[in-house]
């Protein structure tokens, strides 16, 4: 069996390959990061899929973890990569130390959030955003106090306060807003 060292540089193309194949018709950027962090991938998209559907993918493609506890890393291994029927697998290691996701939204988003918590809320008169999906001032606080009380597909916001922004996360932590052919 033979053992084969994958770069960071490369773990991105593999990566940006399989995020495109895994969630058509959503647009990722991935890009290495530099200096002292060079082993580091950056992963960001708009809308589309959890980020626990991204974070299932991306971790297969790290090689290390950090760990707080210690302040150091601890090694996830080598993978097996089958190859033809004909061969045997080859044992490959990622040299990737962490991949950074970040899911932003859009008004596609906003407006997505909007229709969450007119159907699924104990709060169905906030209104977040315009009917262009234009947040209402970002930060303002919604609540005036009372998002103890605000709950959304099964979950509460255990904060006091709650802004337009913090809303669409917390409501679309849960939501895949890939495109599908029937939605495009």
């Amino acid at each position: 069996m033979t053992s084969t060292i994958i770069s960071t540089k490369d773990v991105a193309a593999l990566l940006r390959k399989e995020l495109r194949s895994r969630f058509p018709g959503v647009k990722f950027s991935v890009r290495c990061a530099t200096g002292t962090a060079s082993a580091w991938i950056n992963v960001s998209y708009d809308d589309g899929p959890t980020h626990q559907q991204v974070q299932a993918i991306t971790g297969r493609f790290e090689g290390r973890s950090f760990n707080g506890q210690t302040d150091s890393y601890d090694d996830n291994g080598s993978t097996l990569v089958a190859g033809s029927a004909d061969e045997l697998p080859t044992e490959v290691r990622y040299s990737c130390d962490g991949i950074i996701i970040t899911r932003n939204y859009t008004a596609t988003g906003h407006l997505a959030a909007q229709r969450v918590i007119r159907e699924d809320s104990n709060m169905r008169h906030l209104v977040l955003c315009d009917e262009h999906g234009a947040l209402n001032d970002r930060h303002r606080d919604l609540t005036d106090g009372q998002a103890a009380e605000f709950n959304a597909g099964g979950r509460a916001w255990p904060y006091p306060n709650l802004s337009a922004w913090e809303t669409v996360r917390f409501v679309l932590e849960r939501v895949d807003l890939t495109p599908t052919p029937a939605r495009q």
